[in-house]
């Protein structure tokens, strides 16, 4: 009975061995996995980025020529820009004293 003991440690310890064997040899090969999988999307990242860096520059550059562009147009016609924004904030005032009485008055309160 004893040397059944034995034998089904002995089995066992070896079992557990392979398994701890198997289980640091995937963590490998996972750890691997891993670093490729990350050094493979920080280049396409890097390569992205390279690529879009032109056409950001291209962009800021036509914006600001846009916004140079209304600006003079703006001093040039001081009166009309003037008049322009002055209506767009009556509009803008006139909307929402509008919204805030439609709002109001369908407002029911708990007590009526």
């Amino acid at each position: 009975m004893a040397a059944n003991t034995d034998d089904i440690r002995t089995s066992v310890s070896k079992d557990i061995a392979a398994l701890q064997q198997e289980v640091s040899r995937l963590q490998k090969m996972i750890s691997a996995q891993g670093a490729e999988a990350y050094y493979e999307v920080r280049d396409r990242a890097g390569k992205a980025i390279d690529e879009s860096i032109p056409r950001a520059k291209n962009a800021v550059a036509q914006i600001r020529a846009e916004g140079v562009a209304a600006a003079g147009a703006a001093r040039e016609h001081a009166a009309a820009t003037t008049t322009a924004l002055v209506l767009v904030g009556a509009l803008g005032f006139l909307a929402g004293y509008l919204l805030s009485g439609h709002q109001q008055t369908q407002q029911q309160h708990w007590w009526r």
